[in-house]
Order: C-alpha cells, then sequence, then structure tokens
C-alpha cells in the first residue's frame, strides 16, 4: 500500500511541476531562444514538435531582439536534420528571419542538444522551449552540463500526452540514476 501512495504522489507532484511550464513568461534578459527538436519522419514533424516551434515562434515575435537555435539531427526517418526542418518552418510559416536562427544538428538526444548547444550560447542568458512533459529532465540535463537557462513548456496534444508522459516518467527516473555520461559536467 505504502509503494502504491509514493506511486501516486511522485506521479501528481511531477505531472504539476510539468504543468506549471506551461504558465511561465519569458526572462526579459534571455537572448537565446533554444527549442528543443523531437523526431520528425518523412522530414514532416509531429505535432508534438510542432508545438514547440508554435511557441518558440510566438516568442521570437514577441522578442524581436532573440536569437533562436533549434537543435536534433538527423535521424533515421528523415533524409534532413531535424533542425533544419525547424528552422525551414519557423522562416516560412512564421516568417522569423532566417538570420536568427543557428541551427545545431549533430544531436540524437536531449543530452547532445545540450551539449552541443552550450557553445552556441557564449554564456549569454537562455530559455529553452520543449514539450511541458519534458521540461523536468531537461531542466536537470541543463544543470548537468552548466547551462543556466529558463524552460518554458509548450502544450502536448492531449492525444498523446498520457503517453509521453508516462514515457518521460520512466525516463526522469532513468536520468536521474543512471545517464553517468551527464554527472562529470
Amino acid at each position: 500500500m505504502a509503494a502504491i501512495i509514493i506511486v501516486f504522489t511522485y506521479g501528481a507532484v511531477v505531472h504539476y511541476l510539468m504543468n506549471q511550464s506551461l504558465t511561465r513568461t519569458m526572462d526579459p534578459e534571455a537572448k537565446v531562444l533554444i527549442i528543443l527538436g523531437a523526431s520528425v519522419k518523412d522530414n514532416q514533424v509531429t505535432s508534438t514538435l510542432y508545438s514547440r516551434l508554435e511557441k518558440g515562434a510566438r516568442l521570437l515575435q514577441e522578442n524581436p531582439q532573440l536569437l533562436a537555435i533549434v537543435t536534433g539531427g538527423k535521424g533515421s526517418f528523415s533524409s534532413i536534420s531535424e533542425a533544419q526542418i525547424m528552422k525551414d518552418i519557423l522562416v516560412k510559416e512564421f516568417n522569423i528571419e532566417e538570420q536568427r536562427i543557428l541551427i545545431e544538428d549533430q544531436s540524437r538526444n536531449t543530452y547532445e542538444n545540450l551539449i552541443n548547444t552550450k557553445p552556441l550560447l557564449l554564456d549569454q542568458k537562455s530559455t529553452i522551449i520543449t514539450s511541458e512533459f519534458h521540461t523536468l529532465r531537461t531542466a536537470f540535463l541543463a544543470k548537468r552540463v552548466g547551462i543556466k537557462t529558463q524552460l518554458i513548456g509548450a502544450e502536448t496534444p492531449k492525444t498523446k500526452r498520457f503517453k509521453l508522459e508516462l514515457r518521460e516518467h520512466i525516463a526522469i527516473i532513468k536520468s536521474w540514476f543512471f545517464d553517468s555520461s551527464c554527472r562529470k559536467y
């Protein structure tokens, strides 16, 4: 019985903290907006990634001084990188100026997104956009690699939220205990 209470309490607290990221406003001192990639298939973004791009585009439109970094390498289901696809969407669909967008296209996961993006930040204040279910793990991975940042969540489509959040609970525990490669940073 105690184990059930612990699991339920953990799930409820983590769910609450994830949802808190949806209401955050951007730090006015931030100079860089990092939009984390998510898998693409046949060079098409998922609704989850599109939600991140929408949120990022809105913040870029509201803050014309911001530089954006889009992250994500080329997966096995796409002929071009996630980052390039993201940049193309920001430019073509949201009218973000191409010169405001840098690409990090070598990463295969969140940890690599952050490691590869860190040198591009030039120690400037940043804000990371990712899905709300992904903000907690991203926050502690960013801390481990030495990126001081703020996280803002993009809303996951309700049809995908339960499955992705459940998977993320497992990923949080896995990363916390087993991502030893992160602990050295």
